[in-house]
């Protein structure tokens, strides 16, 4: 009986023994254990691909952080715009230059505004220590702020989208030696080239042969393990069971708080900053005062 039981496994798909964590249509037809790889291989890819994504968001963010140090410094401190300017420029090269190399080239380059809030912020500074009180250019300070909250705002925004998991990812070549992935694999389409991906190949290369599958289609007469494979009709009805209730990765869900909690940090800086400018010139208390 045992014996049956066990000839009856060996001759079925038994991919099917392992819990599924990828859609039906990522399987390809390859042994058993390439199968079982790329299955398992779903708990653990979108981890290590948002750890990428996240270096390139932290040093974005980082050279933010670290030319709006400078601009409180240089010109509040120091009162040195010359000296100011020569470090915008380097940072907002850096930036420009990271978005090159990470992101995808797409329809239209939103992201590109987010190093131009730098050049905002500077000449807002510049207008609000001037060395005479002027109205007009106080007013203009005012409006170059907006500007930066604006940016920041929208390039948070695209961050947002470019970072989210792609419904529809074009299928990567497979090449030996490549990077490559399934297609069916939900990830950010707009950071491909710069992720390193090798999944298990989904079809075996000219001239190689599946002994092991041959040996059980043949000992046996249940079905094969071409037999196994699923239909249209189920492939379109799966769904990435990896993703969670809410249809999304765990580590996409992490990056996606953190960026829209810095969308409502903007939001909260532009609405204190008219709220400042409301309460200026009054008994009110204001950092405008």
């Amino acid at each position: 009986a045992w014996y049956r039981k066990e000839k009856a496994v060996d001759n079925v798909c038994t991919i099917d023994s392992v819990e599924s964590m990828m859609p039906l249509a990522a399987r390809g037809n390859v042994p058993e254990h390439f199968e079982a790889y790329r299955e398992m291989q779903m708990e653990w890819i979108p981890y290590d691909v948002y750890a990428r994504v996240c270096i390139f968001l932290a040093f974005m963010h980082l050279t933010h952080c670290w030319a709006y140090l400078q601009i409180g410094y240089l010109l509040q401190e120091v009162r040195a715009p010359f000296a100011c300017a020569i470090v915008m420029l380097p940072m907002f090269v850096l930036q420009n230059v990271i978005l090159t190399l990470d992101i995808m080239p797409g329809t239209v380059p939103i992201h590109r505004l987010g190093p131009f809030g730098l050049w905002f912020a500077y000449f807002a500074a510049i207008c609000e220590y001037v060395r005479w009180y002027n109205p007009h250019v106080q007013a203009l300070g005012f409006v170059l702020v907006y500007c930066a909250y604006a940016i920041h705002i929208v390039y948070t925004l695209q961050l947002l989208r470019l970072c989210r998991p792609a419904e529809e990812v074009p299928a990567i070549a497979e090449s030996p030696g490549a990077a490559w992935w399934p297609g069916e694999w939900r990830l950010p389409s707009a950071f491909q080239h710069a992720l390193w991906v090798v999944a298990p190949p989904k079809e075996l290369e000219h001239g190689l042969t599946d002994i092991t599958a041959e040996l059980r289609a043949e000992q046996s007469n249940g079905p094969t393990v071409a037999d196994c494979q699923p239909t249209d009709s189920e492939r379109r009805a799966d769904v990435l069971n990896a993703l969670g209730k809410q249809g999304e990765s765990p580590a996409w869900f992490g990056v996606k708080v953190g960026l829209i909690a810095l969308v409502i940090a903007w939001v909260w800086l532009t609405f204190g900053f008219t709220i400042e400018i409301m309460n200026q010139g009054t008994s009110h208390p204001s950092l405008l005062n």
